[in-house]
């Protein structure tokens, strides 16, 4: 499970990259395609203080320049990779005790967060690239199974 984990992250920076790739070469993206791709780094941030019980000083829509999204993307795979690698598998299922936004109180695996990570931003990667699409020759294709085409 842990090897699993590991490559979800792994397509998870792959696919942020591609998007923010894009972004790059938009000379005024839009306002709010900015704001969602801020909002799925940051958003990856707090859960990543979630996973690793640390405090963390960022708003889950948390304005990010564009010049400092594929940074910030890099280097959050690899405070995440480093510390799921150094899991056992046991840990994987262990209950994770954290508040949201909000204050609430939640309980959930290591492995129920990393997945609801990498849906949201496949979520929100998607709206980026539909506010995107209209700027650019070719829209960047995020799917998982292209990924995987392209790492064999």
């Amino acid at each position: 499970m842990k090897d699993y984990l590991i490559r979800l992250l792994n397509y998870e920076l792959w696919a942020n990259l591609r998007v923010i790739d894009s972004l790059e070469t938009i000379k005024n993206p839009p306002a709010r395609a900015l704001a969602v791709m801020g909002h799925i780094l940051s958003a990856q941030h707090v859960w990543l203080g979630r996973i690793t019980n640390e405090s963390v000083f960022v708003s889950i829509w948390e304005d990010i320049p564009v010049s400092w999204m594929a940074e910030t993307a890099e280097r959050q795979h690899r405070q995440l990779t480093g510390h799921v690698e150094g899991l056992t598998e046991p840990d994987l299922v262990k209950t994770i005790a954290y508040a949201n936004s909000q204050g609430v109180p939640y309980q959930n695996t290591l492995i129920d967060m990393l997945t609801h990570m990498s849906h949201h931003a496949a979520y929100h990667r998607g709206q980026v690239v539909q506010l995107i699409r209209p700027m650019l020759t070719e829209a960047p294709v995020t799917d998982y199974i292209v990924w995987k085409r392209e790492v064999i």
